[in-house]
């Protein structure tokens, strides 16, 4: 291992930073101010019975503290997001009149976003730096003396896709496992792949989608795996990958039950599109892919062959969370992940129960304050406290919750509910990453099982195995749920999307996959559960994205079928048979689609929550969730996304249109710069739609649909961005409007 030995390097200046008490709000007008009178923090709210106390306004001399972890002293160690420093920290216990003391730590640390003590050791995630390559580092004390000296390179990363060192979108937070064995290191989705020695997830992702998404340019956000997880041992020298596909989580945490969860981003730009994704909590299994991808390429929430969503939260910057453990607060707190929200400035409680052999949650504010972009969270196990961390490109304050109700703090114990189900999942994640005689037997029992986790935790073990042993049962197979997973898991293994296609690739078996095909036509799709329907379409779908289209013979009679079943009352199902109508060039997909488009919302079944919307939600106070039953839908925006969406699919189509539908599908598009609004990728999505849709149309109606052609496209509608933390917004509502702009036909595509 490359290290590298420092000298005189030691712990400097302790300073006493407050007399004998600590400013705290004022709930008379939501106001709190630092005992220096530097800062001053406005319409704080705070959940019922709980204290908050500001114990530290960070001088900018000392940088802007982001990641937290306490050392073997019980001593807090933070690191700065912009400068090469950290810092060892004495907090006062609470009661107590003491002085926060810090503490410089002198050895070159870096800029980090990641800090773990364990192993007798300072783990360091560098993010970014002036001086040092971003990477994991190990940091010891040699000489016992309380005082590190010596670093240690434990992995270096590339240059993130996106053309930085490091950043927002690159490496980021590191935990002890819960069996205190291995380190586990979240990367964003702007980090290149590091090398791994093992890995959960089968090493066969893909794009995987199955009509050719919008070719949008842009920032270097990559494709799959996107943002990943990764466990090591404590020298660094086995990595392993463990999930992949969310966007970019900048912290993860285990539960009580050594569960991992985590509070995903969204994307801001895409934001009153149909692939626009809210931020989300996600628990994060073993060989788990999360679906996010780039631009419209972003899998629906709904897909068998992603997981991970089990709360939805709305528009915000996820940064810190920490689970409620150790903390002196009633119960349904201790056991509350706590996410950070940095640009509306708020502290969420996910309440998170068992549901199957997975979770379900619910995101309700907990602290809210403007400024207050919150960074991170951690429990102070020795007095029952919850630290809060402001700051990242402002001023860092560091805060204190505490509980002053009367309520039981008793600790609470596990959740045994569902305990056995969990376990059963767990069984089968051991056949996760190996080939194993006992896994395809242990796997089928499970593919027809109700529990989505359990289902895609056996498609993931099955997905390992040599597939000769089993695709013959695959094709067999007459259980329909069963089928559909099987034939999805042989599709994935049997061959790989145009994206990951490398020189050497070798076409699939086309005759394995006309069996594939025969094995799901075998399946009666009017005797099936609505999930089953849609689950089958995926299904299909994989087939002809990674083994290729089906046969002459094959396209008519599918399009027959399906063609009988759209429209239907369901707005995803209606979208997945219209994407796969589209696929197979039916001709009646241009009629069906476009009346779809006038009659959009089609259902109120998937009504969208008022708060996702185009410039963002309003920052929300203690008094309830944006999200919760009774409030408004924003039935305009769901007309909006679902017209986009059949939009995007009818563009790539080249049969059955008519002069009529071709110069209506036209007509959509300047009203959409009159009507409608979106994000910073809005307009450019729209323009890039209606110049394939141009490439589309007959040469025989081109003459008459010429001034439609040639027209412009004008956004009037106000697009929002996200606000930065520097910006007087910090830590409140993002967003604002933009000038109209023109968008020309860019060279009059298709003529």
């Amino acid at each position: 291992m490359k290290t590298l030995s420092l000298a005189l390097l030691a712990a400097v200046a302790t300073t006493a930073l407050h007399g004998a008490s600590y400013p705290e709000l004022n709930a008379a007008d939501g106001s709190i101010e630092s005992a220096d009178g530097l800062f001053v923090g406005r319409e704080f709210t705070l959940a019922k019975d709980f204290k908050l106390e500001l114990l530290y306004n960070v001088p900018a001399s000392e940088g802007q503290w982001v990641p937290m972890t306490w050392d073997n002293k019980h001593r807090l160690v933070v690191g700065s997001h912009n400068t090469d420093q950290a810092f060892r920290l004495t907090i006062p216990n609470v009661g107590t009149n003491d002085p926060v003391k810090v503490e410089a730590i002198t050895v070159p640390i870096g800029a980090s976003e990641g800090l773990l003590y364990a192993f007798d050791s300072l783990y360091v995630d560098v993010n970014r730096s002036s001086t040092i390559r971003p990477g994991i580092y190990r940091i010891t004390d040699t000489n016992k003396d309380d005082k590190y000296d010596k670093s240690s390179v434990i992995r270096n990363v590339q240059p993130s896709q996106g053309g930085g060192a490091g950043g927002d979108h690159g490496t980021h937070d590191l935990k002890l496992t819960p069996d205190g064995k291995r380190i586990t290191w979240l990367a964003g989705n702007e980090t290149r792949p590091t090398e791994w020695q093992s890995s959960r997830v089968p090493l066969i992702w893909g794009e995987d989608n199955l009509v050719m998404p919008l070719q949008q340019t842009g920032p270097g956000f990559n494709r799959a795996p996107s943002s990943f997880i990764t466990s090591f041992d404590p020298e660094g020298k086995e990595f392993e990958l463990f999930a992949m596909g969310t966007r970019n989580p900048v912290s993860h945490q285990y539960n009580k039950d050594g569960e991992m969860f985590l509070y995903d981003s969204d994307m801001e730009f895409d934001k009153s599109t149909p692939w626009y994704r809210p931020t989300n909590v996600q628990h994060i299994i073993s060989g788990a892919d999360s679906g996010w991808r780039d631009g419209s390429r972003k899998h629906p929430t709904y897909f068998f062959d992603y997981y991970g969503v089990i709360a939805t939260v709305g528009s915000g910057s996820p940064t810190g969370g920490v689970f409620g453990t150790g903390a002196k607060f009633p119960a349904r707190y201790q056991d509350a992940f706590f996410i950070a929200d940095w640009s509306y400035g708020n502290l969420w409680a996910t309440f998170i129960h068992p549901d199957g052999s997975s979770y379900k949650g619910e995101a309700m504010p907990f602290v809210s304050g403007s400024p207050f972009p919150v960074t991170n969270a951690i429990v102070n196990e020795v007095d029952g406290s919850l630290l809060v961390m402001t700051g990242a490109r402002a001023t860092t304050q560091l805060y204190r919750i505490t509980y002053t109700g009367k309520e039981s703090t008793v600790p609470t114990k596990p959740d045994t509910t569902y305990a056995a189900q969990r376990a059963t999942r767990k069984s089968l994640e051991a056949f996760h990453g190996k080939a194993d005689a006992k896994a395809v037997a242990a796997a089928w029992s499970h593919l027809d099982s109700q529990d989505r986790a359990l289902r895609f935790a056996a498609r993931t073990a099955l997905e390992w195995q040599p597939v000769a042993t089993w695709q013959d049962r695959a094709i067999a197979e007459t259980n329909p749920r069963a089928s559909i997973a099987a034939i999805a898991s042989l599709a994935r293994v049997s061959g790989r999307d145009e994206w990951f296609r490398g020189p050497d690739y070798k076409p699939a078996d086309q005759a394995l996959k006309a069996r594939a095909i025969s094995s799901l036509e075998r399946i009666d799709l009017e005797g099936v559960a609505y999930q089953d329907k849609l689950d089958y379409l995926r299904a299909l779908g994989l087939v002809f994205i990674r083994m290729g289209p089906p046969d002459e013979a094959t396209r008519l009679r599918l399009i027959a079928k399906f063609d009988r079943m759209l429209p239907t009352r369901m707005r995803e199902l209606n979208m997945d048979l219209a994407e796969m109508l589209v696929y197979l060039q039916a001709p009646s997909a241009a009629p069906k689609l476009m009346a779809l488009m006038r009659t959009a919302p089609s259902t109120p079944f998937y009504a969208i929550p008022e708060y996702i919307n185009a410039v963002g939600r309003p920052r929300a106070s203690a008094g309830g969730s944006p999200g919760s039953a009774g409030g408004k839908t924003n039935f305009g925006l769901l007309r909006q996304e679902e017209q986009i969406q059949y939009a995007q699919l009818l563009r790539t189509l080249k049969t059955g249109w008519t002069q009529e539908l071709s110069k209506e599908f036209l007509e959509w598009f300047p009203m959409v710069g009159r009507e409608y609004s979106g994000d910073n990728s809005f307009a450019a999505a729209i323009q890039i739609m209606r110049n394939d849709a141009i490439s589309q149309i007959p040469a025989a109606f081109k003459p008459a649909l010429q001034d439609l052609i040639n027209t412009p496209i004008t956004f009037t509608a106000a697009r929002g961005g996200r606000g930065g933390a520097g910006a007087p917004a910090a830590g409140g509502a993002r967003g604002g409007a933009v000038p109209p702009v023109a968008v020309p036909p860019a060279g009059r595509a298709g003529q």
